[in-house]
């Protein structure tokens, strides 16, 4: 069975050096029309593919990007938010001909780890970094000129893409004041995440200014996205001497918490109190009762800051530094006004 035709097979049916194949592989622009034409047209009659290996040693890429996630294997493989954006990176940069080598935090509370697989070691082309836990270890691999994109918020001249936090959070907060709700408890991020935490309270703030009223700095605390911590946070909001009638956790684990307090102590939701969340994960959604959420459209994140990174590779600057994707107020059983006084 004869072995599969090479550079110089086509070298030779083109009339062409095996040089000149070489330039066409690669798109340079040194060849003419008609001397391109006769080798594709050669290409196809033997069925030449050129290797993607050797097609990126020529330009001098490794035609594959980075993803950044700072943040503990379990913790991302479980959420959803996070394994959508991955995903919708991996399908645009697959579309493009290129692959995705992840990096998580691969030390336990160390975030710096999840960038030490690329510093010093040309492995990929160019970035995207997910920001949700800060972004202090980046300034190395920038040092080391890689284009970069992050997924969340940056300050500086780095293209970002990141979700309507502040629309999303004024939706929620509005859908609860339209309910008849005035005591809404809030329940804060992480404070690695604080450009997208401070988005989030401008959206409540906002929602509180248009109806003319203010939210209260008692009922309002700090967690850092987990569970538990949406747990704690609402044993200490239901032990104030005026409670909320609905609480606002920004994310859906610390929703799931407060839930599981509320059970706890007897309330009934929405009949008792009232809880919403935000990023809208699967289960938020499968919870009892399923739980009013923000949509953060995590698989167009991921694709759209592909693209921007991709085309960066290209030489196309983007033309705003700051992309934003729309968010989606997704109303659910877990909200209805509030008992009567």
């Amino acid at each position: 069975m004869p072995g599969q035709p090479t550079m110089r097979d086509v070298a030779a049916r083109a009339g062409v050096s095996h040089q000149t194949v070489s330039r066409v592989v690669n798109g340079e622009p040194s060849v003419t029309e008609p001397v391109r034409q006769r080798v594709v047209a050669a290409m196809a009659t033997l069925g030449y593919r050129p290797s993607a290996g050797g097609r990126a040693m020529a330009r001098g890429r490794t035609e594959v990007v980075g993803l950044v996630v700072p943040h503990d294997p379990g913790f991302t493989f479980a959420n959803d938010h996070l394994m959508r954006l991955i995903g919708g990176a991996e399908q645009e940069v697959a579309a493009r001909g290129y692959g995705l080598l992840l990096s998580t935090r691969q030390a336990a509370g160390d975030a710096a780890s999840a960038y030490h697989r690329f510093d010093r070691r040309r492995l990929v082309d160019g970035l995207l970094v997910e920001g949700g836990a800060g972004l202090r270890s980046l300034s190395g691999l920038l040092a080391q000129g890689y284009p970069t994109v992050v997924i969340g918020y940056a300050e500086g001249d780095l293209p970002m893409v990141h979700p309507d936090d502040e629309g999303g959070a004024y939706a929620v907060t509005q859908h609860l004041l339209a309910l008849g709700h005035r005591r809404i408890g809030v329940i804060d991020g992480a404070a690695e995440n604080r450009l997208a935490m401070a988005a989030r309270l401008r959206g409540v703030e906002r929602a509180f200014a248009d109806a003319r009223l203010a939210p209260s700095a008692e009922l309002m605390v700090r967690g850092d996205f987990t569970v538990e911590s949406g747990y704690t946070a609402a044993g200490l909001l239901f032990d104030r001497p005026e409670p909320p009638t609905a609480v606002f956790a920004f994310n859906d684990g610390m929703a799931l918490g407060v839930l599981r307090r509320l059970r706890e102590r007897g309330h009934a939701v929405p009949r008792d109190v009232s809880v919403a969340g935000f990023d809208d994960t699967s289960a938020g959604a499968l919870s009892e009762p399923p739980l009013t959420s923000v949509a953060l459209q995590s698989v167009d994140l991921g694709r759209r800051a592909a693209q921007i990174l991709l085309d960066l590779l290209d030489g196309q600057q983007p033309a705003d530094r700051r992309t934003v994707i729309a968010s989606r107020l997704m109303v659910r059983t877990s909200t209805a006004p509030p008992p009567p006084p």
